[in-house]
């Protein structure tokens, strides 16, 4: 189908906002609705998705504007999904027994790339293996057995159910809950996932060292070796990722190295890793045949299996339905983590003109949920923070001073399906290549994982809440939560928060049961909807759960922040995207705006050619009224 032109966008325009609006909550201070919110709505939400997409989808595949933009994000985004996806796989294959290893986490984010690529509404999502994932299905590993199964069948049948709550999901509308998800969920989800990354990358460094046995016998030197290799990674990744601050160097190369740093730390310490002295017997690297036959991996046990999984042998009925449990957990996750992800890389800065499909988006997802199952490979959903910076990458940007900060501001982005596809592609590349990835000492993966747990971190809102509790009072920013709140209810309302993270995180890495850690971080919307709304006023929770903040109130939030420091950089401003970014009624405000803003320079653009002399604004604003007439 042919783009449409302005003239029929302006037609359906406020049609389209009017019926995307019913089906979201209202914004603060704007009046209830006289009826429900719907939350099962049969098809709507995926019939209005297609019907808005699907006039884009040939210009989807067109001529971007600049190659050059399009295939630097190809191979940005490659690197960037290429080394965390390595380190999960190495988490996986050491709880799986060597079930889910390198080859099938790769051959996943291929696969699953490829497809969502093509039949998705909003392509500039990425999907690919996260990090609780990694946690999920490592933990889960054992259910099989509980139920008299075999592993692989006992796999098959989680996937294709948790599949088939996707579709559900998608086709019933639940998918509109996402936007009821407050940031006291996201904010101790993103602590729980930083926690856990911290906590295992240093365990893998330094559990080699049996340290606390007295009888163990073994040559500790490559232990320490890799131990050196995997903090001297975590120090120049985090150097490197504060490059854009340096006075060294052009702009464009502090950029580069940014954006590059986990791949040119894993390249310079791999390098490092060979030099005599170093390189020691006994030193561990990536686990991968090399060169890849093209095989399933083979286990712990020696045991090799087909490509093709069998989904009744070697199980009955006991384990076909209880694979619905953790099936049930995977969902959870995914819902909590590719939504968001979604919503972040279709976040209203970036100034995207094609419109988003959030209900389809979740239907495709589990269709690629399917050969996962059939394959025998890890499930992915979307990335953060890959995703968003996927976007960021394809994005057109300038600078304007605003508070006396340079803030960057994105005048254009490529909305294509080929980079997503090229990223894609590239891991069958990498599966080629792994005489090259063999080469990797695992110290230099779990230092670039310590990396990855410190920068979540570093941009979470608790964390930012513990460290301004250990400033003397004066010495805190003029926050809205410091100016405006009582400090020892902040650090109340954040010893709650911190308490349900630890308790999260205690079930995941230590109980038996960890794989119903997704269960405990979806009822953190119940608790904080009857718990904690009733332990703190309504007043102080507009500033310590900012639901309603806006991006240009979060982005002077940042400047105050950083104005006890001598000197602010816009790339000090610009965090990397996470969790704790999403604000859903902010966001949704911030996206009624820019419909807004978009209707009115189309009616302009129309009325100008034909000649009319009423304004933009007027004739917004009577199609408005006029669609709520006809509502009413």
């Amino acid at each position: 189908m042919a783009e449409p032109t302005d003239a029929e966008r302006a037609e359906t325009g406020s049609a389209e906002a009017s019926a995307d609006a019913s089906s979201a909550p209202p914004s603060p201070g704007a009046a209830k609705p006289d009826k429900p919110e719907k939350f099962f709505q049969f098809l709507t939400g995926m019939r209005q998705d297609l019907h808005a997409r699907a006039p884009y989808y040939k210009s989807d595949w067109g001529k971007p504007r600049s190659y050059f933009t399009v295939i630097n994000a190809i191979f940005f985004a490659f690197v960037v999904q290429l080394i965390p996806a390595l380190i999960f796989a190495e988490l996986m294959d050491k709880q799986t027994k060597g079930n889910l290893a390198a080859a099938e986490t790769l051959l996943s984010a291929g696969i699953i790339g490829i497809i969502y690529a093509i039949i998705s509404g909003q392509p500039l999502t990425l999907l690919g293996i996260t990090g609780p994932v990694a946690i999920l299905l490592g933990t889960s590993y054992g259910l099989a057995e509980q139920f008299d199964s075999e592993y692989w069948p006992f796999f098959w049948w989680l996937c294709i159910w948790t599949a088939v709550l996707h579709f559900l999901t998608a086709v019933t509308g639940i998918v509109n809950f996402v936007w009821h998800i407050s940031p006291f969920t996201t904010q101790i989800f993103e602590f729980f996932i930083a926690s856990s990354f911290i906590f295992e990358s240093i365990r893998d460094l330094v559990e080699p060292l049996h340290l606390g046995d007295a009888d163990y016998t073994g040559d500790r030197a490559a232990a320490y070796a890799s131990l050196v290799i995997g903090m001297l990674a975590f120090s120049l990744c985090w150097r490197l990722h504060f490059a854009e601050t340096w006075q060294l160097f052009s702009r464009q190369i502090r950029t580069f190295l940014t954006s590059y740093n986990m791949a040119i730390v894993t390249i310079i310490v791999t390098a490092l890793s060979f030099l005599p002295g170093v390189n020691l017997d006994g030193i561990e690297r990536v686990h991968v045949v090399a060169p890849w036959n093209w095989q399933p991996s083979v286990n712990a046990a020696g045991e090799t299996r087909s490509w093709v999984i069998n989904p009744t042998e070697g199980i009955a009925a006991k384990g076909i339905f209880g694979a619905l449990f953790p099936a049930f957990m995977l969902y959870l996750l995914f819902f909590i983590d590719h939504n968001i992800s979604s919503i972040l890389t279709q976040a209203p800065k970036y100034n995207l003109k094609k419109p988003s499909s959030y209900h389809w988006d979740f239907f495709c997802l589990g269709v690629t949920i399917v050969p996962c199952g059939i394959l025998g490979l890890p499930p992915g959903s979307g990335l953060i923070p890959q995703a968003p910076l996927h976007t960021r990458a394809l994005a057109t940007r300038k600078f304007v001073e605003k508070h006396g900060v340079r803030q960057e501001v994105t005048v254009h982005v490529e909305e294509q399906r080929w980079s997503a596809l090229g990223q894609a592609c590239m891991m069958f590349v990498a599966l080629s290549l792994f005489t090259v990835i063999s080469w990797i000492p695992k110290g230099a993966l779990f230092g670039v994982f310590l990396y990855l747990g410190v920068g979540a971190m570093h941009g979470n809102e608790i964390w930012h809440h513990i460290t301004l509790s250990f400033m003397y009072a004066k010495k805190r920013p003029q926050v809205p939560i410091v100016a405006n709140v009582n400090w020892r209810t902040v650090q109340l309302y954040t010893l709650v928060q911190v308490c349900c993270g630890a308790a999260i995180f205690g079930v995941a890495q230590f109980a038996s049961v960890g794989y119903i850690f997704p269960a405990l971080v979806a009822a953190l919307v119940p608790i904080r909807s009857f718990f904690v709304s009733r332990c703190f006023s309504e007043k102080d929770l507009e500033y310590l759960d900012p639901i309603s903040e806006t991006e240009e109130e979060a982005h002077e939030e940042k400047v105050k922040y950083l104005e006890h420091k001598a000197s602010i950089d816009e790339a000090e401003v610009a965090d990397m995207p996470g969790f704790s970014d999403f604000k859903a009624v902010g966001m949704q405000h911030d996206i009624e705006e820019k419909k807004r803003r978009d209707e009115m320079e189309e009616l302009a653009a129309a009325n100008s050619g034909d000649g009319m002399e009423m304004t933009a604004e007027s004739t917004l604003t009577r199609r408005h009224q006029a669609s709520a007439t006809h509502e009413e």
